[in-house]
């Protein structure tokens, strides 16, 4: 075919112009290589030429197609690979898009469970909404009050503090609102754990950074009922910072009034005041940001008997709480002995020693509107004895 003859006459292959028998050259595709020898004639040997001849044709085409097969193998497991990545990749993203596609629509779902789209428009604080609402029960939350629902909306009738939800996570704060709550636990303490990081909100955590002291970390509030719905805090327990290791517990209420804190802040009537601060080391303050302006009398009231195992000190006036104590002392001779207070102050208590002879009397003297002494009687004459507790008045 093509014109050229086959090494089976003797002529050479495809025009080579060399024999094929005793070339000594390697054959094609093998490792090995036949020893040189002395050039033969292929004409007298024409039909073992041609026998061997088409064993290397053979050959070499197995070794073509043993070639081409391995590249269509790698080829084909490249190509499964790249298609098996690429319609991962594919489904991935067509998931990815097709759930959030999901969560923008009103879902319906089986016991009542709402997801409803949050409604995002908020000039300069697009970041502080989040996606969808999770709604439960809850007949007063309507998908009409929930698309006017918006996180600085001009409508009062789609604020928070008109509706009462059986469940509902806002999206618009990022809240959970509901009835009531009961945790209970098995085998280890039920936890309500409150706790707050610098950063920006809602997603930036800034680990370099610590709360001042002062910073409100958490609180559990109180508001009530009024005619345009539920109000702000009347009153709070709060936990605040001290330090980067502890922190202060504190009871604070709204005053109703505009005013100054002891500490020097401005405050509105329905902003909250920090009255009460309980220590780490276990010290109760009373009336620590109490306005001393207005200060209530008595600050501190209690309501039946009240016991105290250290020192009592009262600095200040002091009203007719007996404080700054001393016990005075002085001796007669006689069967009496007197002992006066110093001025300003009231004896609230006194006694005696008789050297000789029983005591006989102990009295408090009253020289103006309050005691400010006190006076021994012995039974017999001698050196004599008398003291007195007296206090500021």
């Amino acid at each position: 075919m093509g014109g050229k003859p086959s090494c089976g006459n003797g002529s050479p292959i495809c025009g080579s112009g060399r024999p094929i028998c005793g070339s000594g050259r390697p054959i094609v595709g093998f490792h090995s290589s036949s020893v040189e020898r002395a050039a033969c004639d292929c004409a007298p040997a024409g039909p073992a030429a041609a026998i061997r001849t088409k064993a290397v044709s053979a050959m070499r085409i197995c070794l073509i197609n043993y070639s081409a097969m391995s590249i269509i193998r790698v080829a084909f497991a490249l190509a499964l690979t790249l298609a098996a990545c690429t319609t991962a990749a594919a489904q991935s993203i067509l998931f990815e898009t097709n759930l959030g596609r999901a969560l923008r629509q009103p879902v319906e779902t089986a016991g009542g469970i709402r997801v409803r789209p949050a409604n995002r428009r908020c000039i300069g604080c697009e970041e502080r909404p989040g996606g969808v609402h999770l709604i439960a029960d809850s007949p007063l939350l309507t998908d009409a009050w929930i698309a006017g629902h918006e996180y600085h909306g001009t409508d009062p009738a789609y604020g928070d503090n008109k509706v009462v939800a059986d469940f509902w996570y806002d999206a618009i704060h990022r809240r959970i609102y509901s009835r009531s709550g009961v945790f209970h636990d098995v085998d280890d303490p039920a936890d309500v754990r409150l706790g707050r990081a610098p950063g920006r909100y809602p997603n930036e955590l800034d680990f370099g950074m610590l709360l001042g002291e002062g910073a409100t970390v958490g609180q559990v509030g109180f508001d009530k009922w009024t005619h345009d719905g539920f109000s702000s805090y009347f009153a709070a327990m709060q936990g605040t910072v001290r330090d980067d290791q502890t922190g202060y517990l504190v009871l604070a209420t709204a005053m109703g009034r505009a005013g100054i804190t002891r500490t020097g802040s401005r405050f509105d009537p329905d902003d909250l005041v920090r009255h009460v601060r309980l220590h780490p080391s276990g010290q109760f303050e009373i009336g620590f940001e109490t306005p001393t302006d207005e200060r209530p009398d008595p600050l501190l009231l209690v309501r039946g008997a009240a016991a105290t195992e250290g020192a009592l000190r009262v600095e200040g006036a002091g009203g007719n709480v007996p404080h700054a104590c001393a016990v005075r002392s002085a001796v007669a001779r006689g069967r009496d002995a007197r002992v006066s207070c110093a001025p300003m102050e009231i004896a609230i208590s006194g006694g005696g020693r008789c050297e000789r002879g029983d005591l006989t009397g102990s009295r408090p003297l009253q020289a103006g509107v309050s005691p400010d002494g006190w006076e021994v009687s012995c039974g017999r004459s001698a050196q004599q004895t008398a003291y007195a507790i007296c206090c500021a008045q």
